[in-house]
């Protein structure tokens, strides 16, 4: 059994909201028609990304250099995480200073343009990015997905502190 405190207990903690969040998302995509824009998408696979890594470190008890290993990546992703959120903020806060324009599906700038310019194409935000379909306690789903990143993060973080 494991005590709550304990870095295996922590990291099923964080792979259980990584895996309820990323559940509640494809719930409000196919149940309630909420599309995801391209930075939502990418914000879904750091998700995923962080969920695995939280995953493999409640499965197995690690020793140091794997705790330290697993806590960098999972801050580095809470990172990411935040900065794709945050631009996500941004963009709906303040439409016309982003240089949004209406642009192509995620998958088909895949095809189509390099991968630079398909990371640029995404940072610069589109009009679906703008837009704010869904709220919970007057907060926006890229608002809430920036809240879970800065807690991952914290997370993270304070496994990196405790002593395995």
């Amino acid at each position: 059994m494991m005590k709550l405190t304990s870095i295996r207990a922590s990291y099923f903690l964080g792979f259980a909201a990584c895996l309820a969040i990323f559940l509640y998302s494809l719930y409000l995509q196919f149940n309630v028609g909420i599309q995801p824009c391209a930075l939502c998408v990418l914000q879904r696979i750091v998700l995923v990304s962080i969920g695995l890594v939280f995953f493999l470190g409640s499965l197995f008890r690690v020793h140091k250099i794997a705790h330290i290993a697993l806590g960098l990546l999972t801050t580095l992703l809470s990172v990411l995480g935040v900065a794709l959120a945050g631009r996500q903020v941004w963009i709906q806060h303040f439409p016309g200073q982003s240089g949004d324009t209406c642009g192509a599906s995620l998958q088909y700038m895949l095809k189509v343009l390099p991968f630079t310019e398909v990371l640029k194409n995404i940072f610069q935000g589109s009009a679906e990015c703008t837009q704010i379909g869904w709220r919970f306690l007057s907060i926006s789903l890229s608002e809430w997905s920036l809240f879970w990143f800065v807690i991952f993060l914290i997370l993270s973080l304070w496994q990196l502190t405790k002593k395995v």
